[in-house]
């Protein structure tokens, strides 16, 4: 457009004919750059417009200081108009964006959501045609299908947790699906290992027992197993029923639920509670990582801000 202006100047009209009117049409070119585009695009097209105007004829007997003063008033007034309009648009462009980045997020959360209750409802489906393939009858202790319905609001919760309700909300899904201790062991690289629930108080310590379900598992397939604790060479009688999981998130994360229990017929009923309860907790988990991330996100932006 400024060379549109200037090429109309030298064909059809004088030279230095829009120097003489009140407002010269490079300011149009300038405003509507600052406007569309902030305030580097609108700074360069003062620049630019100030070249092709060029520095107009010195009067006789007028100093050079006049002079100096004379020709940089048009292109000052640009620059300055540019800067204001354009760090104006620039504070617009950065909100936009900065809502464009948040919605993108907002639907890789919902997507990641649909993932999870795909996969839930696949789960189910599975549990339910392996329980409907079985001949032999449950035993005493298996959870039976009114148990889960009277449990779905506590593992609800535990789905839906943030950070500061998982431990309780853990506790609550826990209780309502077995009669018997249950642990969560998350371990996280570069922050720990921390343990939610509950153990028996004569048992081996949970992080102990976890690392070492860890290397009896290590190579095995399948994310559920019943272990007896002598197994593991732990003197207590009894047996454990794990699930483990490996949460997506941006830290190696690994989690373990653990069901203690008498003998290996009780932990093997718990199996399908236990698959339950550790995908609930692994999205709770995967919840927890995203918030963690984003609130460091923000805190380095506003860090970077400052």
């Amino acid at each position: 457009m400024l060379l549109i202006i200037a090429g109309a100047e030298m064909l059809f009209l004088e030279p230095g004919y829009f120097d003489n009117l009140a407002l010269h049409p490079f300011w149009i070119v300038i405003i509507i750059a600052a406007m569309q585009n902030g305030v580097a695009v609108g700074a360069m097209t003062s620049v630019i417009a100030t070249l092709l105007v060029g520095l107009p004829d010195r009067l006789i007997d007028e100093s050079a200081t006049v002079y100096a003063a004379r020709a940089a008033v048009l292109p000052l007034q640009w620059f300055v108009v540019a800067l204001i309009i354009g760090f104006y648009r620039q504070r617009e462009i950065e909100e936009a964006d900065g809502l464009r980045a948040e919605v993108a997020r907002l639907e890789g959360i919902s997507a990641s959501l649909a993932d999870e209750v795909e996969r839930m409802d696949s789960m189910v489906a599975t549990l339910e045609s392996e329980a409907a393939s079985h001949l032999a009858p449950a035993p005493p202790t298996a959870p039976k299908e009114d148990l889960f319905h009277r449990a779905l609001p506590e593992l609800a919760a535990l789905a839906g947790s943030n950070g500061a309700d998982l431990p309780h909300s853990f506790e609550d899904a826990a209780d309502a699906l077995f009669e018997g201790p249950v642990a969560l062991v998350v371990s996280a690289q570069g922050r720990g290992e921390f343990v939610i629930g509950t153990a028996p108080e004569d048992e081996t310590d949970a992080i102990t027992l976890a690392q070492l379900i860890s290397k009896n598992l290590k190579g095995q397939k399948g994310r559920s197993q019943t272990i007896l604790l002598k197994d593991l060479g732990v003197t207590q009688e009894g047996a454990v029923r794990v699930a483990r999981q490996r949460p997506r998130t941006q830290n190696d994360m690994s989690a373990l639920v653990i069901f203690y229990a008498p003998d290996r017929e009780s932990a093997d009923a718990a199996a399908a509670s236990i698959e339950i309860i550790s995908e609930l907790s692994r999205i709770a988990i995967e919840r927890l990582s995203r918030e963690l991330d984003a609130e460091e996100s923000r805190q380095a932006d506003t860090w970077d801000r400052e």
